[in-house]
């Protein structure tokens, strides 16, 4: 059975999503200058990547294994639910929001943020 989870967008990217498309439009303002419309043109390859890693990140939970799809642009990682150690769920900086931390076997973690976080342990746990 495979468990969907899409990924919570936090106040934290939309406010650097919003700062990307201000350096990009500050950027294509000043023509005149072309290291501001570089400037601009890599703002907006930024923000290119940040709004499809917040709207196209998702958590696939299949038959013993985790797919984590960050966006469109980025490559898929695939992880065995046998090689977690632990999970928890930490706080964000600030304390304006929380993670979810996963320990694997190989000394490695990984850290995700899905839309219910309490579903998404118990879905990992009962696997585990």
């Amino acid at each position: 059975m495979n468990r969907t989870f899409n990924h919570r967008v936090m106040a934290l990217e939309w406010c650097a999503i919003l700062l990307f498309i201000f350096g990009t439009l500050y950027g294509f303002w000043n023509r005149e200058n072309v290291a501001l419309v570089i400037l601009g043109a890599m703002f907006l390859v930024l923000t290119t990547m940040a709004l499809d890693r917040a709207l196209h990140t998702s958590y696939i939970v299949s038959d013993e294994k985790l797919h984590i799809r960050r966006g469109r642009l980025a490559k898929e990682k695939c992880i065995n639910i046998a090689e977690i150690i632990s999970i928890r769920e930490l706080p964000l900086a600030f304390r304006i929001g929380s993670y979810i931390l996963l320990e694997l076997k190989n000394g490695k973690v990984e850290s995700v943020q899905p839309d219910n976080k309490e579903v998404f342990i118990a879905t990992i746990q009962k696997q585990l």
